[in-house]
């Protein structure tokens, strides 16, 4: 009876090492995803100081375009406000695909506001505000492919994390401690 005892003993402990080692992989790979959306976070706070910047200083010129700098403000606070939600409920698939939405939602008036200052190259070269305005699409411009470069590691973190909770054994823990699938942008 003695060996029995100790052999489930062993056995018990062998399964407690490995609840522990699954469960602290994926607090580490959920960390991973929320360190991976700090960063896109960061790259949507310069874009967005860019595009506000270049929306003052077009403000004045394109004054019949204000309902195109409207959307384009309005449309970026509900990134912005999307985007916060997404790093509350550390990427729930229904607040990414918020997001994306919201995301979706700047590229219209954003690409519109660009058209209209390509269409107008004085604004840029003949006017008191050319530099800061110049320097602002710079930034702007330089934001886009750190955005999408961004992205890109946040959805291979949120494949990592959702591939560990879904193999098996790992999945038999997961939803109990209350582990979820992410969603990809």
């Amino acid at each position: 009876m003695t060996s029995h005892w100790l052999f489930q003993l062993v056995v018990l402990a062998v399964l407690l090492a490995w609840v522990v080692g699954a469960y602290n992989r994926m607090v580490r790979l959920r960390t991973a995803i929320i360190s991976a959306w700090e960063q896109i976070v960061a790259a949507l706070v310069k874009r967005s100081e860019a595009m506000a910047a270049v929306v003052e200083a077009v403000r004045e010129p394109l004054a019949s375009e204000a309902a195109t700098l409207q959307a384009l403000a309005e449309a970026d606070a509900k990134q912005r406000a999307a985007a916060d939600g997404v790093r509350q409920a550390r990427a729930r698939i229904a607040d990414v695909s918020l997001w994306v939405n919201a995301e979706a939602a700047v590229a219209s008036p954003a690409s519109r506001l660009r058209a209209l200052i390509e269409l107008q190259p004085a604004l840029i070269h003949e006017s008191a505000q050319g530099p800061q305005l110049a320097a602002a699409l710079a930034g702007w411009r330089e934001s886009e492919p750190r955005l999408l470069f961004v992205r890109q590691g946040f959805n291979d973190a949120v494949e990592r994390y959702n591939t560990a909770i879904h193999q098996w054994p790992t999945r038999l823990i997961a939803s109990p401690l209350g582990f979820r699938s992410a969603g990809r942008i």
